[in-house]
């Protein structure tokens, strides 16, 4: 059947095998084996990828299986304890995927997580490493509480208490009024991320807009969801400045903001939060101390978003 016929059921079942497939390998199921020894059962294996997904721990209980495979002759570099285990736990889960409350495509990209498990074409050590924060969102993925919407990828969460302190003053009281009165609480928002796997290495402004449709029309089939929030350096105003490739997220953000969005900040970003990477005058304007790079905050109310997306093809 060709794949543009095939339903999405029917797309679920042969991946499903495709999985049991690749478990079923000699590697794979040397790996049970090793796992078993060390007496990590499926709820323990569980507990290993629901802990990495949320803080990126235990490293120790990754370090101990990768070296058991590594003495019965299985490379560390081809990450296939950590394969074993997403798709241990992404099996469980991979009949929930039809029914999800996404729209069709972002489904779709979801099997396409799935897919790189079982045939990993690039960034391994990205996606796969476990001291690497990639694969803190394939376990996510997995446990399908990441969701792929191209150049962007989202997560449920709510807004930190903690970045309360770190608002600006001038700007706090808009936005308590935007998370509280016109949001109507702190959780559960959809939180923003830079896409994992994305098609194109660059971001680009049709790409960011696509990825806004996705999760906006994903937005409008969960009611309970009160708005989008994203943080990052991208979202640095004075990003512009430094980088006139990407002014045009500045002129994206003012125009969520002409939506109703709250654009602000929280602080000063991290070295190690990635502006360093990719553009050397980004990096000689840091270093020099002429451009201290501040996490952006934006802030969008549900039915702000939803309007937004009915004038924009929704």
């Amino acid at each position: 059947m060709p794949e543009t016929t095939k339903t999405l059921p029917d797309r679920v079942r042969e991946l499903a095998a495709r999985c049991q497939e690749v478990l079923a390998s000699h590697e794979f199921r040397a790996v049970a084996g090793i796992a078993a020894g060390l007496h990590l059962a499926r709820t323990e294996l569980g507990d290993l990828v629901s802990s990495t997904a949320r803080s990126g721990l235990p490293l120790e209980r990754w370090r101990m299986l990768a070296e058991a495979c590594e003495r019965e002759g299985i490379p560390e570099s081809r990450f296939v304890p950590q394969r074993f285990l997403l798709l241990t736990v992404g099996m469980e889960r991979l009949s929930d995927v039809p029914d999800l409350p996404v729209v069709q495509a972002v489904k779709e990209k979801l099997l396409e997580q799935f897919h790189f498990v079982c045939s990993p074409d690039r960034e391994t050590d990205q996606l796969l490493n476990p001291t690497r924060y990639g694969f803190r969102a394939m376990c996510r993925f997995m446990l399908l509480q990441r969701f792929p919407a191209g150049q962007i990828d989202w997560e449920v969460s709510g807004f930190p208490r903690s970045w309360v302190a770190r608002v600006p003053r001038r700007h706090l009281p808009a936005v308590m009024r935007c998370v509280l009165l016109r949001a109507g609480g702190r959780a559960p928002w959809f939180d923003a991320h830079t896409g994992f796997r994305r098609e194109l290495p660059i971001l680009s402004e049709e790409e960011e807009r696509k990825a806004y449709r996705l999760m906006a029309a994903s937005m409008r089939m969960q009611p309970s969801i009160l708005g989008f929030m994203g943080s990052s350096w991208f979202a640095d105003p004075s990003l512009a400045r430094v980088s006139p490739h990407l002014a045009w997220l500045s002129a994206w953000y003012r125009e969520c903001v002409d939506y109703g969005a709250v654009w602000t900040d929280i602080g000063e970003a991290h070295r190690d939060d990635g502006f360093l990477t990719g553009d050397r005058k980004r990096r000689r304007l840091y270093e020099a101390g002429q451009w201290k790079p501040r996490v952006g905050l934006v802030l969008w109310p549900r039915k702000d978003v939803l309007r937004w997306l009915a004038d924009n093809g929704g």
